[in-house]
């Protein structure tokens, strides 16, 4: 019998009895949520150690997934490591409406238990979900914690000046060239020399100079 589809609300409560991956202090373990091609991230138990607690809420769109994949990570300043996994089914929840979940949580490496993870989970049929295709994943619902970043700002286009609505632009002002460079300087020699009015008069070898008439 196919079940319907609908959304899944999986809240990780907490998880006990980790492994310890850290030498120094305590851990700070974080969750990797995915179901299908939908994946989701908790905050960071800051020094959650072996029991760190999130309480966090997250919706999945559900049409054919029935199970549900967890990796547990202790946050570093380097690469984080994968403290353990975990793996639960979601048929029992899309049956009768919600379920409450202990998964063992398994270490990478030695592939042995170390803790579990509490879940809680409640679901809502919905088969428009099914008839319509729509499988994107859902928000996780909001919790104090998360700082969801600004809306995307959308810049308009600056409306035109008033008078393009009446016709084409008005043209550029004139353009006035710069005046011509004064004339230029040419020396004295090259202009021929301007004529006497009245060319001097020769006087008389050996005549007498008047007075006056200098």
């Amino acid at each position: 019998m196919a079940l319907d589809a609908g959304v899944m609300a999986v809240t990780l409560e907490f998880a006990k009895d980790l492994k310890d991956s850290d030498w120094f202090g305590k851990q700070d373990p974080y969750c990797i949520i995915r179901v299908g091609g939908q994946t989701f991230r908790t905050r960071t138990a800051v020094d959650g150690g072996r029991n760190p607690v999130w309480n966090e809420t997250f919706r999945f769109n559900i049409i054919n997934e029935n199970s549900v994949d967890v990796e547990i990570k202790d946050e570093d300043v380097g690469k984080d490591d994968v403290i353990g996994t975990a793996t639960f089914s979601l048929a029992k929840a899309r049956e009768s409406g919600t379920d409450r979940i202990q998964a063992a949580v398994v270490s990478k490496k030695s592939r042995k238990q170390r803790g579990f993870l509490s879940i809680a989970l409640s679901w809502e049929p919905n088969k428009a979900l099914k008839s319509g295709g729509a499988h994107a994943a859902a928000a996780p619902m909001p919790q104090q914690h998360y700082q969801h970043a600004p809306p995307a700002m959308v810049y308009a286009a600056a409306p035109a000046p008033a008078y393009y609505a009446m016709g084409p632009p008005p043209p550029p002002a004139a353009y006035y060239a710069a005046p011509p460079p004064a004339a230029a300087y040419y020396p004295a020699a090259a202009y021929p020399a301007a004529p006497m009015a009245y060319p001097p008069q020769p006087y008389p070898a050996g005549a007498a100079l008047v007075p006056g008439h200098l």
